[in-house]
């Protein structure tokens, strides 16, 4: 028993000791290199101040998947001047490659979520283009009894089951292989200008009112002769000293705010005027395309199977 003792005050001491003794600055280094953390580093925000996300979604729904290059904002658009947007659905709601049903969401104050109209039983393979006025929407669809491409327009008041065939039966035919069709725009409440395939380098550019279904010839072109219907998301040139690092971004169409994802896939909206940013509740993994509402209210983002739209100012 006393042996014992001696040992514990032995040990006691040595322990003691070298508590008190001085530590290697080299050895405390490697210790600090090899020891596993689960602390990431600080993102530099540039002195932006991180704020409680003010935004939150208020639409879901599943997407048709097409090619990844295939991202020419086709899918899917807003309405210039209203807080309507435009999409390509799959017919069962959940899955499918290349067509679907036309989606039409109407936002409103006073409703939390969007009013949602859907065609059916047409192949709508998007390029969508609404109305000055908001009152109608086109779009291609492809007949599959002909193995063709035509453009309709449908109404928004008959919740898009009111649809004109702007090439009704052999019309559609421009071409001797499927005569693609291109929605370029609307030139006003009536009229829509389309693009035809000629053949295997012509175009045609035609005026069609929408509800004669009368044609105007325009123009012949070589094919993509004109702008078409391209999305491309708003970007700066910007300082690094005063910026964040951001992987992907997209301007709103005021410039005061900016939506962009960071190095760890995190997804952002910065506001340019406060200085403040938060942080959405999504991730940046496999996002395709982002196109901001004329209003800066509301994103539309694209991932490969879902659409998914967030607004902005949840919490005013």
């Amino acid at each position: 028993m006393i042996l014992l003792w001696i040992g514990l005050i032995v040990l006691s001491g040595c322990s003691v000791l070298s508590g008190m003794m001085p530590v290697d600055p080299q050895s405390a280094t490697l210790t600090a290199l090899v020891t596993p953390t689960s602390v990431q580093p600080t993102l530099d925000l540039k002195g932006n101040e991180v704020v409680e996300e003010q935004g939150c979604i208020v639409y879901r729904g599943a997407s048709i998947t097409t090619f990844s290059d295939a991202i020419d904002g086709g899918t899917f658009q807003w309405a210039d001047h209203q807080d309507y947007f435009a999409y390509v659905a799959p017919e069962n709601r959940y899955w499918a490659w290349f067509s679907g049903d036309a989606a039409v969401l109407r936002f409103s104050e006073d409703r939390a979520e969007p009013e949602t109209f859907f065609t059916n039983g047409l192949k709508v393979f998007g390029d969508f283009a609404f109305s000055p006025n908001g009152t109608k929407v086109a779009f291609v669809v492809f007949r599959p009894s002909d193995k063709l491409y035509t453009v309709y327009v449908a109404s928004l008041s008959s919740g898009l089951q009111q649809a004109t065939d702007l090439f009704p039966g052999n019309v559609a035919s421009t071409d001797d292989y499927s005569s693609q069709k291109s929605v370029i725009g609307w030139v006003s409440e009536t009229d829509v200008r389309v693009s035809t395939s000629c053949g295997i380098d012509c175009e045609r550019i035609y005026r069609i009112n929408s509800n004669t279904a009368s044609l105007v010839f325009e123009e012949e072109t070589r094919k993509h002769g004109h702008p078409g219907r391209v999305f491309i998301p708003i970007e700066r040139t910007l300082d690094a000293r005063f910026y964040p690092q951001m992987a992907y971004s997209n301007w709103s169409k005021s410039g005061n705010l900016v939506f962009y994802i960071d190095e760890r896939d995190d997804v952002w909206i910065m506001n340019e005027r406060t200085k403040r940013q938060y942080r959405l509740d999504i991730t940046g993994f496999k996002l395709l395309q982002t196109a901001w509402s004329s209003d800066d209210r509301y994103i539309a983002i694209r991932y490969p199977e879902e659409i998914i739209v967030y607004k902005t100012d949840c919490r005013r």
